[in-house]
């Protein structure tokens, strides 16, 4: 199975909308007014994306599930300061991963990659081991990487969000973002050169 950790990628950044749907900007509205219903919409809209971020990062099910309730109970004290001139969803996941980071810091979890839970295709006893094997050297490296280059080798690789976007959650510019990632990419690469 290739590492999508290794993987080359276009680094041309891709273009975040600037203005929320129209629908959106009305929930947003009737949320701001107190509207629970609405926000309830946007959080049925945004639950699943939000929770799968903060698993990511967490790995643990009941934590990501907790994590996320909180980030809504955030968001939905704080909708009041929403500006309805820009799209939700870079707002939410700002305070999705600020909540999430602030959580590993307490607790010293280390964030780790998704790929780490699969199960190896092969039927061949020692192709598994060997995997498994190859699996616990890129956790270990992923895991010893700075937190500033965790959160944006997470979010580019494993979500796939687009660099705008990433500058925009985490409040970087996108340069910062692309050279995060490569720094990330190539600390990870000489960690397992071996395997390479």
């Amino acid at each position: 199975m290739p590492q999508p950790v290794l993987k080359d990628e276009e680094t041309k950044p891709q273009a975040e909308p600037t203005q929320p749907p129209e629908d959106e900007k009305k929930l947003l509205a009737e949320a701001k007014n107190g509207d629970t219903e609405a926000f309830g919409k946007l959080v049925e809209r945004y639950q699943r994306r939000v929770y799968t971020v903060i698993y990511r990062f967490v790995r643990n099910h009941t934590e990501a599930d907790d994590l996320a309730q909180e980030a809504f109970i955030r968001a939905f004290r704080a909708i009041d300061r929403f500006d309805l001139r820009y799209p939700f969803s870079p707002w939410m996941y700002r305070i999705a991963i600020n909540l999430t980071l602030n959580h590993l810091k307490k607790r010293r979890l280390p964030m780790v990659d998704a790929d780490l839970e699969r199960k190896p295709s092969a039927n061949n006893p020692v192709s598994v081991l060997e995997q498994d094997e190859t699996r616990r050297k890129i956790h270990a490296a992923i895991a010893r990487l700075p937190l500033k280059l965790r959160q944006v080798l997470v979010l580019r690789v494993y979500e796939d969000w687009p660099y705008a976007q990433i500058a925009q959650v985490l409040v970087i510019p996108i340069g910062t973002v692309m050279s995060r990632l490569a720094r990330a990419r190539e600390t990870v690469k000489e960690e397992l050169k071996e395997l390479l």
